[in-house]
């Protein structure tokens, strides 16, 4: 048992020794002192020490429940980010703010930007298509942003009057006013959405989520559906996923280096060479450069899914692993009353995969009768 013990000592102090550095290389002070304190309390010579100066030994029960404490806190720190801000530094925000600028030259059509104020802070919406024509929400993906619409837009807008919104809480050009008071709940997400479409004036709305963004077009639907014509999910959160999905993403933000993120971002979100390019500068600077203020997408319950009674498309990827496989997708759904589903060859960012493909689903749905 004693070896047992010394050999669990060595490796935990190495693992807590690499998030250390891995930590002080992200400039994350906080965290780095936590593991560093778990690093010096996890070594085995720590209680030889212990016994030789106070004659005591530290019983193992003792350590474990001080380095599950100290673990709590750690993870209390990434989940729990302070200031007024989700980006880590000025300078970052200002990074994040120029690639965003430099993709809209990208937009292939007339667009105008819009701030909305909202009880959370200011959220911005990008406004395109044909004026008058029926409105249609675009909600992106986590860490996106709205920019990320831009392969999609050109084959929408002259069908709708398309409004691209940026998830507050999440890297973009809508903003928190103060991190002490976000939205915490799936209901603070539809009344914030809500309050943003009576402001734009958009009484009812068909309405896109991607990923995150499927998640909270679901809660704008759940708590407001005669805001909600019909709604389109492309590789929505809370419904399916899994947790080697977040265990890898969490590995990701511990040990950001350069070849990681590459395979991470071919894993989770896609391999295409295309999306691989445009997201080269500002994927990294994701995983190392802010702090998401966000609701948890948990696993919406069955009965919720059997409420939302307008029509509901959902499009699932066969190479997305973040969502899973596709056909136990497609069963978990099945229980939603106006349901159509799609699976396409493409990962989770299927919209920029695909966009052709994508679009056709999109405005076949939105257009039938």
């Amino acid at each position: 048992m004693a070896y047992l013990w010394l050999t669990l000592g060595w490796f935990f102090a190495a693992l807590f020794a690499l998030l250390t550095f891995s930590m002080l290389t992200l400039h994350n002070w906080a965290h780095a002192l936590v593991m560093f304190v778990l690093t010096v309390l996890s070594l085995p010579p720590v209680s030889t020490f212990i016994y030789k100066k106070l004659d005591r030994r530290l019983p193992p029960l003792a350590r474990g429940i001080a380095i599950l404490g100290l673990l709590m806190v750690f993870f209390f720190l990434i989940l729990n980010p302070v200031g007024s801000s989700i980006y880590k530094s000025p300078d970052i925000k200002a990074q994040f703010m120029a690639i965003y600028n430099a993709k809209m030259k990208d937009w292939p059509v007339p667009y105008e930007d819009a701030f909305v104020g909202t009880r959370y802070g200011k959220v911005h919406v990008i406004v395109s298509g044909i004026a008058g024509a029926p409105s249609l929400l675009l909600l992106h993906a986590s860490g996106t942003s709205s920019w990320s619409w831009k392969y999609n837009v050109a084959g929408l807008s002259p069908h709708f009057r398309i409004y691209a919104i940026d998830l507050i809480g999440d890297v973009g050009k809508s903003e928190y006013t103060s991190l002490d008071h976000i939205m915490k709940t799936g209901k603070d997400q539809a009344d914030v959405y809500a309050e943003i479409t009576e402001k734009l004036g958009v009484t009812k709305a068909r309405v896109v989520g991607a990923s995150e963004g499927g998640f909270i077009a679901t809660n704008y639907a759940l708590y407001y559906p005669e805001r909600v014509e019909k709604l389109v999910l492309l590789a929505p959160m809370g419904y399916t996923g899994t947790i080697v999905s977040s265990l890898r993403m969490m590995f990701t933000y511990l040990f950001p280096l350069k070849s990681i993120q590459e395979n991470t971002f071919s894993w989770a979100f896609s391999d295409n060479s295309t999306l691989k390019a445009d997201y080269k500068e500002w994927f990294p600077l994701l995983i190392t450069g802010y702090n998401p203020a966000k609701v948890m997408p948990i696993p919406f319950t069955a009965e919720q899914r059997k409420s939302l009674r307008m029509p509901v498309m959902f499009v699932f990827g066969e190479h997305d692993n973040l969502v899973g496989d596709p056909e136990l997708a497609r069963a978990l759904v099945q229980d939603i009353p106006n349901i159509r589903v799609a699976i396409v060859d493409a990962g989770h960012l299927m919209a920029g995969e695909q966009p052709a493909q994508i679009n056709a689903l999109i405005l076949g749905f939105l257009q039938a009768e």
